[in-house]
């Protein structure tokens, strides 16, 4: 069942209207200024709803509990330490 649309106008500047166009022209997929629009619109949602989530979780962990986050330095050696750990758990796997 496809969706409730709602017309709205907007201003864009004509170059940009051109770009739009001449990039719909030449798309292998080709459809609509409306189209078009409405996945960036989405796709930009999405986005900044994945922003707002992420930015609700920061300070959620204290040095104390993620002590390997602390500095560059720190982070480095748990990757690397993690990346042995799956590398020796693979070579077991398939007697490498």
């Amino acid at each position: 069942m496809a969706e409730n649309t709602k017309m709205i106008h907007i201003r864009m500047p004509v170059s940009l209207v051109k770009e739009l166009d001449d990039l719909i022209k030449k798309s292998s997929r080709p459809g609509s200024r409306s189209r078009f629009i409405v996945e960036a619109v989405a796709s930009r949602l999405k986005k900044e709803h994945y922003l707002k989530a992420v930015k609700g979780l920061a300070g959620m962990l204290t040095e104390e509990e993620v002590p390997h986050w602390k500095d560059d330095e720190a982070i480095n050696k748990w990757l690397a330490d993690n990346r042995k750990v799956d590398r020796k758990a693979l070579e077991d796997k398939w007697q490498m």
